[in-house]
């Protein structure tokens, strides 16, 4: 049975590296083709490329695509389930007891929310903005000696400079970084090989 659409939730590119994009694109293409080509208007199925929420890798489900074309109402309907199932999954992050909010993560590092208001602007430290719980600062982004993460503001600059991007490079595994996270490599003042990991993160989407 033929693929009718791929649905792809929200922040699945940003969790995979390299190869897995372009392995994902490559299916994407053969589909594409093949619709084109084809002389069929029977319904298929559609391939919804998801995030599994503990491993962090992708995962694929096959649902019915009904009877009606793609653009349809069940496309919208299939699209709004990813986007919910993407809310949730960041108000779960934003509850974890590793995140602090700005009033505290100023007492953690010593300084005013003020200047942590100031460094967020700078990039200098990591900022999440939640629908509901509003900015959250995760914990582990101060060294054991009480220094922020390095390199922070070259990160957001080379990932796009969205906060939830880099905080999915940060918790990712990478092939680039012999499988250990970037939050790990940088602590282990790495700093090189993690811009390399993300310079090669970004490059894998523009020609999408």
């Amino acid at each position: 049975m033929a693929v009718e659409s791929i649905v792809v939730e929200e922040g699945v590119w940003d969790s995979m590296n390299k190869a897995e994009v372009q392995a994902v694109k490559k299916v994407v293409n053969l589909v594409s083709e093949a619709r084109e080509s084809s002389e069929s208007k029977t319904p298929g199925v559609r391939l919804v490329v998801g995030l599994d929420p503990e491993r962090r890798i992708p995962t694929f489900e096959i649902e019915d695509a009904g009877t009606e074309p793609s653009g349809s109402n069940d496309l919208d309907a299939a699209l709004a389930g990813a986007r919910e199932r993407g809310v949730s999954r960041a108000v779960e992050i934003l509850s974890g007891r590793e995140m602090l909010s700005a009033a505290d993560f100023a007492k953690f590092i010593g300084v005013s929310r003020e200047a942590v208001r100031a460094k967020h602007q700078r990039r200098e430290v990591l900022g999440l903005q939640g629908a509901k719980r509003g900015q959250r600062f995760p914990k582990w982004q101060v060294t054991p000696n009480g220094k922020l993460l390095p390199d922070l503001p070259q990160l957001f600059k080379l990932l796009g400079g969205d906060s939830w991007t880099v905080y999915r490079f940060l918790i990712q595994h990478h092939p680039e970084l012999e499988g250990d996270t970037a939050l790990s490599a940088l602590l282990r003042r790495k700093v090189d090989k993690v811009l390399a990991a993300a310079e090669d993160t970004a490059g894998a989407f523009p020609d999408l």
